[in-house]
């Protein structure tokens, strides 16, 4: 491909800013679109002054993650293990406390990066000069004039060589308007394509002390009552900010913000005792309700269905347009690795092709 093409990513999470990493290293002219007014798509640290940072996406990662932990290292991104202790607990039914139980020996260790998820996109993202990135322009349209794309925004237009979608395959399909129209096929199977996270509800409670640890208690606990079903240690690399995180029940995400947050308090405080209710924020997602993540099923779709669908892997608007995304890795589908991944895969593509 000449390196004077132009190439718009759609999408600033983890894939969509790795592949403009990828690309600008290798001296292509770039722009990323995101919806959003921030970077992460799913990648969403919360960060308030003095406390813990927060990921309500994404947070662990494992050594078999090998394409994320050589871009971390290559990056220069420290990541510090999970606290995991082999005593847990877990909490079964209303009418028992919550029960004591040894999690298997010799697991495998998991890893946080250090500063929360988003510092591996903010570092990507300083590769990129200012005016190669906008935010906060959600993308209406994709058409085709001549031998280039138009791309459509609430706010502008641009035109371009060749698109390349990270965005959830469902969104993508329901999202934007495409001239031509894209097969009936890809559509198809897009709409019945589970979107990574879109079921999750994540929360986490920031605490001065890390009285959990100061009382030999559990890192790790979970529940089948809820409202939370598993909460862990979520201290900080620097191990001097301290906070608790986990999932919530899914089907709370028809319940106010509100009442989340007293019923994770009141369980919380069944866990721990009084010294749970001295936290100093609580931050939450449901990521069910984010329109740039999520459109509604119609139906229930199971976990990572039609993910890897070999469909992605075809070019669609005369090999203009790239569908790539978390979902559509060959491997890890659903993870960051599988993010990493298929930015590389994406990447090999381009400079595979000597034409657009």
């Amino acid at each position: 491909m000449n390196n004077k093409h132009h190439i718009t990513i759609l999408g600033a999470g983890l894939c969509g800013m790795t592949l403009a990493y990828l690309l600008k290293q290798s001296n292509y002219q770039v722009t990323v679109i995101e919806a959003r007014e921030r970077l992460g798509g799913r990648i969403f640290t919360k960060k308030k002054q003095d406390q813990t940072p927060i990921d309500l996406g994404p947070a662990w990662l494992w050594n078999q993650n090998t394409a994320l932990l050589s871009l971390l290292e290559e990056l220069e991104i420290p990541i510090h293990q999970q606290l995991i202790t082999r005593n847990a607990f877990y909490e079964s039914i209303a009418s028992r406390p919550p029960q004591a139980f040894k999690l298997p020996e010799n697991q495998e260790p998991s890893y946080r990066i250090a500063g929360g998820t988003i510092t591996i996109v903010n570092k990507l993202a300083s590769f990129l000069h200012e005016t190669e990135l906008k935010l906060d322009e959600p993308v209406l349209k994709l058409e085709e004039v001549k031998d280039q794309i138009k791309i459509s925004t609430l706010t502008a237009s641009y035109t371009t060589d060749l698109v390349i979608s990270t965005l959830p395959p469902r969104l993508l399909v329901n999202s934007i308007e495409f001239s031509p129209n894209l097969p009936d096929s890809l559509i198809g199977i897009a709409n019945e394509t589970h979107t990574w996270m879109a079921d999750s509800i994540k929360f986490g409670l920031s605490y001065k002390e890390p009285f959990w640890k100061h009382k030999s208690m559990s890192a790790s606990f979970f529940s089948n009552l809820g409202p939370f079903t598993e909460i862990h240690d979520h201290t900080n690399y620097k191990e001097n900010k301290f906070a608790l995180a986990g999932f919530m029940n899914t089907a709370l995400c028809q319940e106010s913000a509100a009442y989340r947050k007293e019923k994770i308090v009141q369980q919380l405080e069944r866990f721990f005792g009084e010294e749970a209710l001295h936290f100093t924020s609580y931050e939450e997602q449901c990521w069910s309700y984010e329109k740039y993540t999520h459109v509604p099923y119609t139906r229930f779709l199971a976990a990572h269905k039609n993910n890897s669908h070999a469909i992605y892997n075809q070019k669609y608007m005369n090999n203009k347009l790239i569908i790539a995304g978390s979902e559509t890795a060959s491997q890890y589908a659903g993870y960051m690795e599988g993010a990493v991944r298929r930015a590389s895969s994406v990447f090999d593509c381009i400079t595979a092709i000597e034409h657009i």
